[in-house]
C-alpha cells in the first residue's frame, strides 16, 4: 500500500488533483482543490505534452492564477532545488498570490507529508521550503523575476499593463522570460485591447506558426471563452434581451458550434449592456474578440471605427492628378514614421501609404521614397528636425535634403501636444486610408492612448509614449501644419483618373455625414 501511495506521489498530475486546498476569495473558507477542465488542460499541456511556453487568454473567474500557482507550489514542495517566480501587475498582487495560494497549499498539506517538509523562509515575497537535507526550493513574488534560472515562471496579467507601461513590458520580455530560458513559462492574462506591443508579438507569432512547425519551446496560445464557465448564467425574462445581442449570439452559435442556453443569453446581454465594447476584453466569445476591445483611453479609435464602417478605410486607388505630401515623426531609424497623403479637392485628406518600422539611413529612406514613384509635393517635418544633432553636426532636415528630399517644411511647435491631438480628431472625418498600404499605421493609430497621471495631485490625461505613438505623432504633424496655415487643398483634376465605388462616389458633405453618424 505504501509503495502504491509513493508511486502516486511521484506523479505531479495526481498530486495536483488530490493533495491541495485553496482559500476561497469570496468568504475566506479553505476548501479542497479539484481542478476544473480548463485548469486540467493546462496541467496536461505542461506534464503530458511537455510544453514550455504557454499564453492563456481568458475570461474572468476561471481560476487560472490559482491553478498555475498551485503548480508552482507543488513543484517547490516535491522537487528539491526548484526556483519559481510569480510576476504580476503590482508587487502586492504577486505577494497575495504567494500568500493565498502557494503558502495555503503548504499549510494544509496532510500532516504525514508536511512533517517531512520545513518552511525555512517565509516573507511577503519569498517562500522557501526544504525536505530533510535536500537543496531548498523557493518561490519569489514581485514585479520582476528573480535573476538566475527559474524552473517555473508565472506572468500574470501582462496584457493589462502591456499598453500603458511599455518600459515594464520590456522588462518582462528581456528580463523575466530569459530567466526561465530552460524552464517553463506560463502567461495568463485578460487582454486590455489592441494589436500591438511585446505580448502581442508573442501571441501573433504563436497564432501564425503552424502547429506542425512548433517545438516544445515555441509559444502556444490557449483560449478559454466565457461560455465554458457554468456559473455565467442568469434566470429571468429572455424577452428583454437586446435584439442586436440576440443576433450576435446567433452568429456566434453558428461560428463556435456551441448552443447558448436562454440563461447564458440573458447573462451575456446584461454584461454587454454594462460593459459596452469592453465586453470583448472581459468576456470574449472567440479568441479573435480578445483583440477587438478598444484600448482603454484610446484617442482615435472611435473616429477610425466610424471611418471603417463607412468604407473610408479600404482598397482606395491613388489618384495621380494630385501631389503626394508626407508628414513625419523622426526618432531612431526604426521609430521614424512617414505618412503619405493627398489633399483632394473638396477638402478630403486621402492617406495612401505609410513607412513604419523601417531601419533605414536617411539616404536609404529617401531612395525608398523615390522608388514608390509618387509625384511629391511638400514634406512636413516636426520642429526638432531643424535642430542640430551632436553626432553629425547637421539637423535631420539637412540630412534628408542632402539625401535628395526637396520641399521640406518645418511645422512650428505647439505648446501643448493636446492642441495637435484635438485638431487631428476634428479632421479625421475628412480622412480616408488606403489598404493594405496603411494597415500597420491604422493599427498604431487605433492603439494610441492616454493614461491618467497624477504626479502633482492634479489628474491629467497623458499620451502614452510607446510603439503606437510614433505613427500618431507623424499624422499629428499634418493636423498641426493645417492649423499653421501651411496646407493648400489640391486642385480637382479635369477628368477623374480612377473610378472608385462606395463611399468615394458620394459627395463630400454626404461622406462626412456618413462618417459622423
Amino acid at each position: 500500500m505504501a509503495n502504491k501511495f509513493t508511486l502516486k506521489l511521484s506523479d505531479p498530475l495526481w498530486r495536483l488533483a488530490h493533495l491541495y486546498h485553496l482559500k476561497r476569495a469570496d468568504d475566506g473558507r479553505v476548501v479542497k482543490f479539484a481542478p476544473r477542465p480548463e485548469q486540467q488542460k493546462v496541467f496536461d499541456m505542461i506534464y503530458k505534452d511537455k510544453l514550455r511556453r504557454i499564453i492563456i487568454l481568458k475570461a474572468r473567474r476561471l481560476g487560472m492564477s490559482t491553478a498555475i500557482d498551485l503548480l508552482l507550489a507543488d513543484a517547490a514542495l516535491f522537487n528539491a532545488g526548484t526556483q519559481a517566480s510569480i510576476v504580476d501587475q503590482t508587487a502586492a498582487d504577486a505577494e497575495r498570490k504567494l500568500s493565498t495560494i502557494c503558502k495555503v497549499a503548504y499549510e494544509y498539506l496532510a500532516p504525514e507529508l508536511k512533517d517531512d517538509i520545513g518552511l525555512v523562509r517565509d516573507s511577503g515575497s519569498i517562500m522557501e521550503v526544504q525536505s530533510f537535507k535536500d537543496a531548498p526550493s523557493a518561490i519569489f513574488a514581485g514585479l520582476r523575476a528573480r535573476g538566475g534560472t527559474n524552473n517555473l515562471l508565472h506572468i500574470s496579467e501582462w496584457g493589462t499593463f502591456a499598453v500603458d507601461d511599455p518600459r515594464r513590458s520590456e522588462e518582462i520580455l528581456t528580463g523575466a522570460i530569459p530567466s526561465a530560458e530552460h524552464g517553463t513559462v506560463v502567461i495568463e492574462t485578460t487582454w486590455k485591447g489592441g494589436r500591438g506591443g511585446h505580448l502581442w508579438e508573442l501571441v501573433k507569432e504563436a497564432m501564425e506558426t503552424p502547429e506542425e512547425h512548433k517545438t516544445p519551446k515555441d509559444w502556444r496560445v490557449v483560449f478559454f471563452p466565457w461560455w465554458k464557465d457554468p456559473t455565467y448564467v442568469l434566470q429571468g425574462d429572455v424577452a428583454t434581451i437586446n435584439k442586436a445581442t440576440a443576433e450576435y449570439l446567433d452568429q456566434m452559435q453558428a461560428q463556435t458550434g456551441h448552443t447558448f442556453s436562454p440563461e447564458q443569453r440573458l447573462w451575456y446581454d446584461r454584461q454587454a449592456k454594462q460593459l459596452g465594447m469592453f465586453i470583448f476584453r472581459e468576456f470574449p466569445t472567440t479568441v479573435e474578440e480578445c483583440f477587438k476591445s478598444p484600448v482603454e483611453g484610446a484617442i482615435y479609435a472611435g473616429e477610425l471605427d466610424k471611418l471603417r464602417a463607412a468604407g473610408a478605410i479600404g482598397p482606395i486607388k491613388v489618384d495621380n492628378s494630385y501631389p503626394v505630401h508626407t508628414s513625419w515623426d523622426i526618432g531612431s531609424p526604426v521609430n521614424t514614421v512617414c505618412w503619405y497623403w493627398q489633399l483632394v479637392a473638396g477638402n478630403e485628406v486621402r492617406v495612401i501609404d505609410v513607412d513604419i518600422d523601417l531601419d533605414l539611413t536617411p539616404v536609404q529612406r529617401v531612395a525608398h521614397m523615390m522608388a514608390k514613384g509618387y509625384n511629391y509635393g511638400n514634406h512636413y517635418l516636426p520642429h526638432d528636425a531643424a535642430a542640430q544633432k551632436n553626432t553629425s553636426g547637421r539637423s535631420d532636415e539637412a540630412e534628408l535634403r542632402a539625401a535628395g528630399l526637396h520641399n521640406t517644411r518645418i511645422v512650428p511647435r505647439t505648446h501643448d501636444i493636446w492642441i495637435g491631438i484635438n485638431r487631428l480628431q476634428q479632421m479625421l472625418p475628412r480622412f480616408s486610408f488606403r489598404l493594405p498600404n496603411c494597415e500597420a499605421g491604422v493599427t498604431a493609430l487605433s492603439n494610441y492612448a492616454y493614461k491618467r497621471a497624477s504626479a502633482t495631485g492634479i489628474v491629467v490625461h497623458e499620451p502614452i509614449h510607446n510603439w503606437a505613438s510614433h505613427a500618431a505623432d507623424a499624422l499629428r504633424m499634418l493636423a498641426e501644419a493645417e492649423a499653421a496655415g501651411m496646407l493648400k487643398t489640391g486642385t480637382a483634376p479635369r477628368e477623374p483618373a480612377v473610378v472608385v465605388t462606395g463611399i468615394r462616389d458620394l459627395g463630400l458633405s454626404e461622406r462626412r455625414a456618413v462618417v459622423r453618424r
